[in-house]
């Protein structure tokens, strides 16, 4: 059993315009995969995501929240910078080293195994973006 969840069964959880909001920032031209991460990054602003998906600016507000909110989406800031949308798309891999926790992850039905994955991308996400030097 493969424990790693790719990011198209998380996507499946969320609505359709997060599905959408994911693809735009995917496919954007300025978005840059990073393979040794499985993150892409991309340099465009929520209002020109919204035009580019030709909704309201509040409908890629809560796409942008949607994705975040299962962890495919993080947003950087810091002084002096853009700001960074990083999007996950390389698998998440919810395997544990330790062999009685893996062994346990094995019997686990897949729908919880994506519920790990995503656990693992908010949390690590979160941490991220609490170490981001505050923005002035």
């Amino acid at each position: 059993m493969t424990l790693d969840i790719p990011v198209e069964e998380i996507l499946a959880r969320v609505p359709e315009r997060a599905r959408v909001a994911y693809t735009n920032l995917v496919t954007h031209r300025d978005s840059r995969f990073d393979e040794k991460t499985g993150w892409s990054c991309a340099y465009i602003t929520q209002d020109a995501l919204a035009c580019e998906m030709g909704v309201s600016l509040r409908t890629t507000t809560r796409a942008l929240s949607d994705l975040r909110r299962f962890g495919l989406v993080r947003v950087l800031a810091w002084p002096g910078a853009e700001t960074e949308t990083q999007i996950r798309v390389s698998s998440v891999s919810v395997a544990s080293p330790f062999g009685p926790i893996r062994m346990a992850q094995e019997q686990l039905p897949h729908h919880k195994l994506v519920d790990c994955a995503i656990a693992l991308l908010v949390k690590s996400n979160r941490e991220l973006e609490e170490n981001m030097p505050e923005s002035e």
